[in-house]
């Protein structure tokens, strides 16, 4: 991640303030998910506001002209995006998410996102996000305002995925 923001865990585990590691139950998250037999399983590496991924696209995940899909590269995207509040102790879903493409990406290529909180005024936060190919060229970039869950939301998803409460990271 650029500016080596300290990390504080990943999307398969959480690291609270007190150096306590927790287990984030897996899911069917077709993105991060583990238990998606068809999901992209992307592990998503966590620091201060921001999160990153490297992921790479398989034949299945092609559109035209043998190039990965434009839709599997805004997922990648949103889900880096969706991710970078998790050190606010939030949950975000996107609002609103604009990408602009700057050059294909191939199957078989490694691909890096990242993601990165901008701005955030109570549970909207504002996320810059990037994808670059194995060369370091810019495949795409986007912005997006994130909805953190509510108190209440936020509870009940940190039982139904097994978080403790209270934890950071989530």
């Amino acid at each position: 991640m650029e500016g080596e923001a300290r990390r504080i865990g990943d999307s398969r585990s959480i690291v609270a303030d007190d150096g306590r590691r927790y287990a984030f139950a897996d899911h069917n998250c077709f993105a991060c998910g583990g238990e998606n037999p068809i999901g992209m399983r992307l592990h998503i590496e966590l620091g201060e506001g921001t999160a990153a991924a490297s992921w790479t696209a398989g034949d299945d995940y092609v559109g035209w002209s043998d190039k990965v899909h434009g839709g599997i590269i805004a997922t990648l995207l949103d889900e880096v995006m969706a991710w970078a509040p998790s050190s606010y102790d939030s949950w975000a879903v996107t609002a609103e998410m604009t990408i602009r493409y700057r050059s294909p990406a191939m199957p078989g290529e490694k691909l890096d996102a990242t993601g990165r909180v901008t701005n955030r005024r109570r549970r909207i936060y504002e996320v810059t996000g990037e994808v670059r190919g194995a060369d370091g060229r810019l495949i795409a970039e986007g912005r997006g305002r994130y909805l953190g869950a509510s108190p209440t939301q936020k509870a009940e998803l940190k039982d139904r995925y097994g978080q403790a409460p209270g934890t950071a990271g989530e």
